[in-house]
């Protein structure tokens, strides 16, 4: 059995996490800077920037205590366009409810564009279908059986310097006793003349 990790992101968008970290960046270092002048303003300016990293730092605690790592399990460790086929995911919970699950298969494309320091780049969704998903009873951990069929038209995986296509199966769990979040899984996907 093939085990995929969860690539997130965890809490959603990685936006928040990513703009706390710069805000504590730039709040240490200009916390460090007016401390020389005046030591209570910068020790304010160095508690406010870390205000936002702690609460990131909470919901994550919160979600993990609530929540163990995500895995998916499938029988194939490449798939061929056209393949239809079952997989698992496989999710602990320790005290948390599920309220709504959305399971979605993607196909995203990638494309960057760099010239000297001026990079730039373009995501799109090229394939986005809804997938049902049917729970399993089991004790202290969410299990879904979720049937996907990778389109026979669809673009095989593929990965180049500044291009890439790839096939995710993305959770979207809203959640009772803890923050709601996301699971990514990346299939690898090959044409249908590699067959299994």
């Amino acid at each position: 059995m093939n085990e995929l990790s969860d690539e997130g992101p965890v809490l959603g968008s990685v936006r928040i996490p990513m703009l706390a970290a710069v805000l504590l960046l730039v709040g240490l270092f200009l916390g460090f800077a007016v401390r020389k002048v005046d030591r209570n303003l910068g020790a304010a300016i160095m508690a406010g920037s870390a205000l936002p990293a702690a609460l990131v730092g909470i919901q994550l605690w919160r979600l993990f205590r609530a929540l163990g790592r995500a895995r998916l399990e499938m029988k194939e460790n490449v798939v061929p366009l056209g393949w239809s086929g079952t997989v698992n995911y496989i999710r602990p919970l320790r005290g948390a409810t599920v309220r709504s699950i959305e399971v979605r298969l993607q196909c995203e494309e990638r494309v960057q564009r760099s010239s000297g320091k001026n990079r730039r780049e373009w995501r799109e969704v090229v394939v986005d279908e809804p997938l049902s998903a049917q729970p399993f009873p089991a004790m202290e951990q969410l299990h879904l059986q979720i049937p996907i069929r990778i389109p026979a038209g669809g673009p095989p995986t593929f990965y180049y310097t500044d291009n890439e296509i790839n096939w995710w199966v993305r959770l979207h769990l809203r959640m009772d006793g803890c923050p709601n979040t996301r699971s990514s899984f990346k299939i690898l996907v090959m044409p249908a003349v590699v067959g299994r």
